[in-house]
């Protein structure tokens, strides 16, 4: 039986892969990717000529079925995300329930994530954390989230934030949580990487001087631990 490799790749500094990461994507058969155009430059960096195809969210439904029948008849797949550890807030979950449905060999390669690089680089306790992807787009279901969060305080949180939703949800976090210190990571692994540990009053002072751009991974503990 043919195996499917979830690989690891780099979140931002093309370095952050490991060597047996890029032997896997140079002996497969098949690679799939998010974004083919994105994964082209990491693959290109490695000198990876492996034929790559597009999984991603809009076409995972009707993909899985052909890749599960590759997987049967004809050999391994490597699967990766655009950045960091695939099956952490992206598609992989679905060819991977499907492979275990299907008694299909399924191997992770390890490497970055984005939340865990955050994570243990900001001073937020790390015995107990809760991973809660990206935060919603509507400002009702934000401070419906947050307060449910509230209610059960025992873990880090931790959220990945579009910079168009950070101010408000700085806001919003005051609102639900007064001033408890939060750690604000942004472009983590890249040439303007930036660590804010402040209450959301000082963030939210900070970024009225400036626009929000960027990736960022937004960790607080409910109950004020860590941090300041």
């Amino acid at each position: 039986m043919n195996t499917l490799y979830i690989v690891a790749t780099p979140i931002g500094n093309l370095e952050d892969i490991t060597y047996r990461a890029v032997r896997i994507l140079k002996e497969v058969p098949l690679i799939l990717a998010e974004d083919t155009r994105h994964s082209r430059l990491l693959l290109e960096h490695y000198s990876i000529s492996t034929p790559m195809e597009s999984y991603h969210d809009f076409n995972k439904e009707k993909v899985t079925p052909k890749y599960i029948d590759y997987l049967k008849t004809k050999g391994d797949i490597a699967l990766i995300s655009d950045a960091g550890t695939p099956g952490i807030a992206d598609p992989a979950f679905n060819l991977v329930r499907e492979c275990v449905r299907e008694n299909i060999e399924v191997r992770a390669i390890p490497g970055p994530s984005a939340m865990i690089t955050a994570l243990i680089s900001c001073g937020m306790p790390t015995d107990r954390f809760r991973f809660e992807n990206f935060s919603p787009k509507k400002s009702a279901q934000r401070l419906h989230l947050l307060e449910r969060l509230k209610e059960n305080a025992d873990s880090t949180l931790i959220f990945y934030v579009s910079p168009h939703h950070l101010v408000k949800f700085l806001e919003e976090i005051k609102t639900v949580f007064g001033e408890i210190p939060l750690a604000l990571m942004r472009e983590l692994t890249k040439k303007f990487e930036e660590h804010l540990i402040q209450t959301p009053s000082a963030l939210l002072a900070h970024y009225k001087e400036r626009t929000p751009k960027g990736e960022y991974v937004l960790i607080f503990h409910p109950q004020g631990k860590g941090g300041l």
